[in-house]
């Protein structure tokens, strides 16, 4: 099974031609925990899903419950009017703001007689045509197929109503199941076995970057994590104002001539509510941020929802352990903002926060205060290597910035500013002379 025939096994996502539908309405259930603007929010995002796909947004409901019903989701009252307004305008598929289970979509289709999609679905359908690399490929079909393997009960049940089974023998749709999940899960064994060897081929990357400065960008979908990245290095991603035009995660030098090198790291954007499937699959392309000395959150201080963006971002690197790697915030797209309102957040709010517009400045100043960052990280110290190691002497101009170098008649004497981890590396091999001196804040 294939990607495009996985896709194509979501149901709702494709039509019978392969081509994506174009009139799609919204649909939410309100509980009471949930605010008004919350709510506006969350299908204002939704809208921007279903748009970076293709589909055209001609409506939305929202009902107000104490709770979803377990079977039907609404009331059968509200799924009328659901249906009336879904014939009136045309609309070719439904969009649920929230999960369903298999049941329940049924249900839903059943009831509206078109096709539903739920929130992962659609997610999971945008991941699928920005995958771009072999890994981000697998990793997408990995999350489709885990997404799809408990959703198999009803698909094949026409089958047993279709023909009459011999009582006390599998009907013909319960024996199509048992294959399906077969098929399912051999290649989501495969699947996994290949990630698995593409993850130890990015082990054996981390090894050669280990003596460098790691920094990752992190934040919210399309907050400008590309373009930052664009402006300070040469990285040429693809910046497009849409949610998830970037998938995997690219590594570019961003001080050559610092020693250590610093290595800036982009990475795969955050929503509210990600898939927990989107998680596990890329959760090995997620480590970049695990792994960072620290992180550049990027916000888009322009969306009226920044705050919400912000928190959900702190959860899902909570979730995948990287919550107590230091972290510097940028606002981006400043520009869009009233001065008055930046100006207060920087005095008040968030005093050692980054105010820019990645699209018009040269983003200079974050550089210089992830360089800043760095250093006063580093230590100073003697040392005193002996003519004999003299190769060694290539490691600690890798390692370290060398600031002084005299050669003397008991050996070469030697000044480096250098992290407290190099040096711990550096100590086993070298003879120190005095204990490292810290240096001043720059």
């Amino acid at each position: 099974m294939d990607l495009r025939s996985t896709t194509a096994c979501l149901r709702g996502s494709l039509n019978d031609n392969g081509l994506l539908l174009d009139k799609a309405f919204l649909i939410a259930l309100q509980t009471p925990d949930v605010s008004d603007l919350q709510q506006t929010d969350s299908l204002d995002e939704l809208t921007e899903l279903a748009g970076s796909i293709g589909y055209e947004y001609v409506g939305r409901l929202v009902q107000h419950r104490e709770q979803m019903l377990p079977g039907s989701v609404f009331g059968s009252g509200k799924l009328d009017e659901i249906r009336d307004q879904v014939q009136r305008l045309g609309a070719e598929v439904v969009i649920y703001d929230g999960n369903l289970s298999p049941s329940q979509g049924q249900h839903l289709e059943r009831a509206l007689r078109v096709m539903v999609l739920d929130r992962t679905q659609l997610i999971l359908s945008i991941f699928s045509r920005n995958a771009y690399t072999r890994e981000a490929r697998l990793q997408v079909e990995l999350a489709h197929l885990e997404y799809m393997l408990p959703r198999l009960v009803g698909m094949w049940a026409h089958l047993d109503r279709e023909r009459g089974g011999i009582a006390g023998s599998k009907g013909a749709g319960e024996k199509q199941i048992d294959i399906d999940r077969t098929l399912i899960r051999n290649r989501i064994a495969r699947l996994r076995k290949e990630l698995r060897q593409l993850n130890l081929e990015r082990g054996t990357q981390k090894k050669s970057r280990a003596n460098c400065f790691r920094v990752s960008l992190v934040g919210y979908t399309n907050a400008g994590k590309s373009t930052l990245m664009n402006r300070l290095t040469d990285a040429q991603l693809t910046a497009e104002d849409r949610l998830f035009a970037t998938l995997d995660s690219t590594t570019r030098v961003l001080v050559e001539d610092n020693r250590p090198k610093i290595l800036l790291s982009d990475t795969v954007g955050f929503i509210r509510r990600l898939p927990h499937e989107l998680v596990a699959s890329f959760r090995s392309t997620l480590e970049v941020a695990r792994d960072a000395d620290l992180l550049l959150q990027v916000v888009d201080l322009s969306h009226e929802s920044w705050e919400e963006h912000m928190a959900t971002t702190a959860q899902v690197l909570e979730e995948i352990g990287a919550h107590t790697v230091p972290r510097l915030i940028v606002f981006n797209k400043v520009d869009r903002i009233d001065d008055k309102v930046r100006l207060l957040l920087a005095k008040r709010a968030y005093p050692d926060a980054l105010f820019i517009s990645a699209m018009r400045d040269d983003c200079e100043e974050v550089r210089v205060r992830i360089v800043r960052f760095f250093e006063q990280s580093m230590v100073t110290t003697p040392l005193l290597l002996e003519y004999q190691d003299y190769g060694e002497l290539a490691k600690l101009y890798r390692w370290s910035r060398v600031d002084e170098v005299r050669y003397e008649q008991d050996g070469i004497h030697i000044r480096i500013t250098s992290t407290p981890a190099a040096l711990e590396r550096i100590r086993a091999k070298l003879h120190v002379e005095q204990e490292p001196l810290m240096m001043s804040p720059i």
